[in-house]
């Protein structure tokens, strides 16, 4: 008997736009300097006094230094929301057969969801993140050690929940909810699970269980459906 029948069936690579996008945004501002760097050295030199010149070589190097300390800070970062969406990643692998996994899953416009999820209990869009510190919920708002973040995850999932739907609806006349997930890959949310404004949020411990929890509301006909227009997405 072929074991991967019993599980899900997976498609993309978890973390690659994160990792990707980390690289790029480390690297280019480094070269723009660099460019900018020979660009002033072939204009300037013949013909600007050397303290001039040195003077610009100066501020090069102080810019230098500043690109490569924030582009490895940045590529940090996006390298750990990639470990993230691969320990996510992991998880979801381990649902049953008739869940269809999408890692990395490209929307509209280049945008990416972390992961989706679509199987006989629903369509699922989850929204991963990785942080360190302890996460709460108050009024509505995930804090991480009591500050919002830059870019509040439970918005984040709605827009990508909504594209999805978008998408899908445009050629399906019968479409499931789209059920927006944000899934902390750190276990770091103090309750665990919670739901707020309609958007489910929980740890990583609790995602497959929050996920064939659901009642079963997608017949295998319209779940084949939905798998082909997201595979077709990607072709």
């Amino acid at each position: 008997m072929d074991s991967t029948k019993n599980k899900a069936f997976v498609q993309g690579v978890p973390g690659e736009q994160a990792r990707t996008r980390g690289v790029l945004r480390a690297f280019l501002p480094l070269m723009g300097v660099i460019f900018l760097a020979g660009l002033f050295l072939g204009l300037a030199a013949p013909r600007v006094p050397y303290a001039v010149v040195g003077f610009g070589l100066l501020v090069v190097g102080a810019l230098l230094v500043w690109n490569v300390r924030d582009g490895l800070r940045h590529v940090n970062a996006f390298f750990k929301g990639a470990r993230g969406e691969e320990r996510v990643a992991f998880l979801l692998e381990g649902l049953p057969g008739g869940y269809h996994v999408f890692h990395d899953f490209t929307c509209a416009r280049g945008e990416t969801i972390d992961h989706v999820v679509v199987g006989p209990c629903g369509v699922f869009v989850i929204e991963t993140k990785c942080w360190k510190g302890q996460v709460t919920c108050e009024e509505g708002s995930l804090l991480v050690d009591s500050v919002e973040p830059s870019r509040p995850p439970i918005e984040q999932a709605k827009k990508s929940a909504s594209r999805l739907a978008s998408l899908l609806s445009s050629r399906l006349s019968s479409l499931p909810v789209c059920k927006a997930v944000v899934c902390f890959a750190s276990n770091t949310l103090a309750l665990g699970y919670v739901v707020v404004d309609g958007i489910t949020i929980c740890n990583a411990s609790e995602l497959t269980s929050y996920i064939l929890g659901q009642p079963e509301c997608v017949p295998a006909d319209d779940c084949e459906r939905i798998v082909k227009m997201m595979e077709q997405k990607i072709a």
